[in-house]
């Protein structure tokens, strides 16, 4: 009987939630798969009110963070770091951008939802070629059930990011 007392909490244990999620790549590893071999220059920039309202804009998408954590790419592209609002807790994701303003890729950094389907490459994939102003007009992208906040997030972030990446390519030609 004793034995059979001590197995209940295991069994609980084991056969309750496990955690959610967790960090899956850091910043350089993220790099690496988004553009292999190529060398990054750290390029951040704090955004002014006017390029603000001109994401916003162009977006559809609010702003809610001044920064912009970016990365010239050796190749020519853009690697951006984002973070956006998912059902409990922070998604934090990496994106390439080509020269010409396209999505090459986009890679989970950390995720601690319980359910991750938006780390599933079919559902990542859906990204890659996109364009501003592409993302959410024409639906392509598919909100996964079960984790519908992320994934619809994460999709206005692109969104955001590419909104901003051309603002900022605006703002730096003479």
């Amino acid at each position: 009987m004793r034995s059979r007392l001590l197995l209940i909490p295991a069994a609980v244990c084991i056969s309750g939630p496990a955690l959610g999620g967790a960090f899956y790549l850091n910043i350089e590893q993220a790099q690496q798969l988004l553009f292999p071999k190529a060398t990054f220059e750290e390029a951040f920039h704090i955004l002014t009110d006017p390029e603000i309202k001109a994401i916003q804009t162009d977006a559809e998408v609010s702003v809610t963070d001044r920064k912009v954590r970016m990365w010239k790419v050796s190749t020519g592209d853009t690697f951006y770091l984002d973070q956006v609002i998912g059902l409990n807790s922070d998604v934090t994701y990496a994106i390439g951008i080509s020269a010409k303003g396209v999505v090459t890729g986009i890679e989970i950094l950390e995720c601690w939802e319980h359910y991750d389907q938006v780390r599933l490459p079919a559902w990542r994939a859906q990204f890659t070629g996109k364009k501003r102003g592409t993302v959410l007009d024409d639906g392509g992208i598919e909100k996964i059930s079960g984790t519908t906040l992320s994934s619809v997030h994460i999709t206005e972030g692109v969104q955001r990011i590419l909104a901003t990446h051309a603002v900022l390519a605006a703002g730096a030609k003479p």
